[in-house]
């Protein structure tokens, strides 16, 4: 049985005579609606953004680059800020504590005793007041009687020194802290005091409340309104008095000091936490403030106490 033929398809443009078909002009073409959904004002945006696109390259790009060039901090910003080797008081002489205190072969030469059980209680009711006298003065600064508060921040970083050099001599012996501002972490160790009485009773509760109400009460403070001399000096001040508290923790940590007593676990766990917010406040106050530069400074605060707290 045979099959039926397939039948023939016209071949191309057989029924169409492309000679006769006209060609539409660029008027009408302007004029078509293709998509009557489109908002004309989101048309003519995308088309004005496409012209100047066109148009306008290296403008742009000029502005680009511009805006790149703010979005990083200069070189010098990066370089320290803080001569470390001056002492906290511009009348302290760092070379005299570094002198005297010398180390030998069986620790540090300086004997101090541990306080007796009245001593303590002395210790404590004084620190305590200290404490309350500060927070007494900042309060007043705050609006309440600015005349018997602090008039800056200066200041109170000054009654925070002496009180940190109080604790620490009752600890090491040593009346004044500048020195720990050049003394290097690694060469005081636990070994240097062995045999030595010990003198903590848990003095680090108070540097710890220190360094929380440090931070707390420096952020509350104005500093766009001083000058610049006194802004620098104050700064100053502010991250040497942070360094001091970095060599004190790390050494309660390790346990170098006399009777070789390390810092508690849980004394540990609330210092790592008020480092850490420090490192992260301080950044956003100065940024506030309109205070730049301060960056390596910025990343040595609690440095050692933060390597330690994370063994």
């Amino acid at each position: 049985m045979s099959e039926p033929e397939t039948p023939l398809h016209a071949e191309a443009n057989q029924e169409l005579d492309i000679n006769t078909v006209n060609e539409l002009e660029i008027r009408d073409i302007e004029g078509l609606d293709l998509n009557p959904d489109l908002d004309d004002t989101e048309t003519g945006e995308s088309t004005k953004f496409d012209l100047n696109t066109a148009i306008e390259p290296q403008k742009r790009n000029r502005a680009d680059e511009e805006e790149g060039e703010n979005m990083f901090d200069d070189y010098d910003d990066f370089k320290p800020q803080i001569n470390i080797s001056s002492p906290f008081a511009s009348n302290t002489k760092l070379n005299n504590l570094q002198n005297h205190h010398q180390i030998d072969n069986d620790g540090p030469l300086e004997k101090n005793r541990r306080l007796s059980l009245s001593q303590q209680s002395k210790f404590i009711a004084y620190c305590d007041e200290k404490l309350l006298n500060i927070q007494r003065k900042f309060v007043q600064s705050r609006g309440l009687n600015p005349q018997n508060g602090y008039s800056g921040l200066l200041l109170l970083l000054v009654d925070f020194k002496s009180l940190i050099d109080f604790i620490w001599y009752s600890i090491e012996g040593r009346p004044n802290t500048d020195y720990l501002l050049t003394e290097d972490p690694l060469e005081t160790s636990q070994e240097q005091y062995f045999g030595r009485e010990s003198t903590y009773f848990g003095q680090s509760a108070y540097l710890i409340r220190i360094a929380d109400d440090l931070l707390d009460y420096t952020e509350k403070f104005e500093m766009k309104s001083i000058t610049l001399d006194k802004q620098i000096a104050t700064l100053s001040k502010l991250f040497k008095l942070l360094f001091i508290l970095d060599s004190i923790f790390s050494r309660l940590i390790d346990g170098a000091v006399p009777g070789r007593v390390k810092m508690s676990v849980t004394d540990s766990v609330r210092l790592t936490s008020i480092a850490e917010r420090t490192r992260l406040k301080l950044p956003w106050f100065f940024e506030n403030q309109d205070i730049h530069g301060y960056h390596y400074e910025v990343s040595k605060i609690y440095e050692e106490t933060l390597e330690r707290c994370a063994k």
